[in-house]
């Protein structure tokens, strides 16, 4: 049985992140030198800054691939480090869209999409539908993904380990920002790890108080790309990636002493549908370390430059 449930949640999650690839290339595909100036003409005001990274980032359905053009425009001079802070703070934000997407019903519809998807490709009008076509079967393999993992987490109901493990994250915390974080490290998508979590939240094996520890995780985590993605530059697109990492960090130190009471907050608010509660829950704490942080950007700068020097 455990067998069985390995794989078909590794298909599932191999489905979803393909939904999520064709998503970005498609994405970059049709406006990848809109995208470039769209951040670079935006980032004048730290509020567009953000504006930019929450749009480019929900249109791309990856904050990493927001945080490693972010990198690749501080390395190439084009933007300096306070505007690039504001702009991955915004990222922050807009990759909670995916989970937002998710958490709405669309599974009656997506075979339709797929169809029309799949029409649209093959058909080759002209380059654009072309890539439209990839984009809504990128759409539909999200949820396709995210229906397949559902299928094969069901049986995790059955054991006691698992619940053992789930009960053990709402009593220690940190152990589920360590798996949160190691997961996302691993699998190099918090969007993936988020669909995950809204797949147990689905079948009633997890709920938002021991989903919230690993969600905290999964934004650290998540900075391993960027760092990875910065080995290559010079010594600003180091300290971006540093100061998306620093950001998320300590969002999640100031927040990890109100755990229970933010997440009994998120509960209120949708009890009685748990992917929402996830969705939410992402999305919340994502914008409270935004607002909570935004008149400490300087100092993420100039921690930075000691850090790298």
């Amino acid at each position: 049985m455990l067998f069985s449930i390995l794989i078909g949640t590794l298909c599932g999650i191999m489905l979803f992140f393909v939904g999520m690839l064709f998503l970005t290339h498609s994405i970059k595909a049709l406006y990848s030198k809109r995208l470039k100036n769209f951040i670079a003409t935006l980032t004048i005001h730290p509020l567009l800054g953000i504006f930019s990274g929450i749009m480019v980032t929900a249109l791309m359905q990856s904050s990493s691939a927001t945080s490693i053009l972010v990198v690749s425009l501080v390395n190439a001079s084009a933007m300096n480090l306070y505007q690039a802070t504001f702009v991955l703070m915004g990222a922050n934000i807009g990759t909670t869209f995916t989970a937002q997407l998710i958490s709405f019903d669309f599974f009656t519809i997506i075979p339709h999409i797929l169809f029309l998807g799949v029409f649209l490709f093959f058909l080759r009008w002209n380059p654009s539908s072309k890539n439209i076509g990839k984009l809504l079967i990128a759409f539909s393999f999200l949820f396709l993904g995210i229906k397949l993992m559902i299928a094969s987490l069901n049986p995790l109901k059955d054991l006691m380990h698992f619940k053992s493990l789930m009960i053990s994250i709402e009593e220690q915390p940190l152990k589920g920002i360590f798996i949160g974080a190691m997961t996302t490290a691993i699998i190099q998508s918090s969007s993936t790890s988020i669909a995950t979590l809204q797949g147990l939240a689905h079948i009633g094996l997890i709920n938002v108080y021991q989903a919230m520890p690993i969600i905290m995780g999964q934004n650290v985590g998540t900075c391993v790309t960027t760092l990875f993605s910065s080995m290559a530059t010079n010594k600003n697109g180091k300290r971006a990636a540093i100061i998306h990492l620093l950001f998320n960090v300590t969002g999640t130190l100031l927040l990890y002493p109100f755990i229970n009471f933010f997440s009994c907050f998120v509960f209120s608010l949708t009890p009685l549908n748990s992917i929402r509660q996830i969705a939410n829950a992402h999305t919340l704490f994502n914008l409270f370390n935004v607002i909570l942080l935004l008149p400490f950007v300087k100092l993420f700068v100039i921690v930075s430059k000691k850090i790298i020097r």
